[in-house]
């Protein structure tokens, strides 16, 4: 039941994270990707206090997210693309990290959800 629930939670925050608007130049698209991705991996090393993962596992979780954010465009996606990244997400969460209980990564992807709104609206090129 529990798998259930993440590929929910999954799916919304993708489409969040994702949404981005795409900003002006490469040179923009690779400086917001880099404080989007600093401040989410900040966000979960601190909120990582509660789940309590090893450094070895937080690390993993982190360039799950680091690398889906870093290979594709900051633009709006359709749906399908959208179900692509989340089954990407998805699939290596259970491989790199099969060990975790379905309910502990739920948790992680509630904070990382929470998180992302916080963090985009940093990471908004300049105009």
């Amino acid at each position: 039941m529990a798998a259930r629930l993440l590929f929910p939670t999954l799916l919304t925050m993708t489409s969040f994270l994702l949404t981005l608007p795409a900003p002006a130049s490469a040179k923009d698209e690779t400086e917001t990707r880099k404080k989007l991705v600093a401040c989410i991996n900040k966000d979960i090393t601190a909120a990582n206090a509660e789940w309590k993962l090893s450094a070895g596992d937080l690390k993993k979780f982190t360039d799950i997210i680091d690398r889906e954010l870093m290979k594709e465009p900051l633009a709006k996606k359709t749906s399908e693309e959208q179900m692509k990244i989340v089954s990407e997400i998805k699939d290596a969460s259970h491989k790199e990290l099969p060990h975790l209980k379905d309910d502990s990564i739920e948790k992680m992807i509630d904070t990382l959800k929470a998180k992302g709104m916080h963090c985009a609206s940093l990471a908004k090129p300049k105009k």
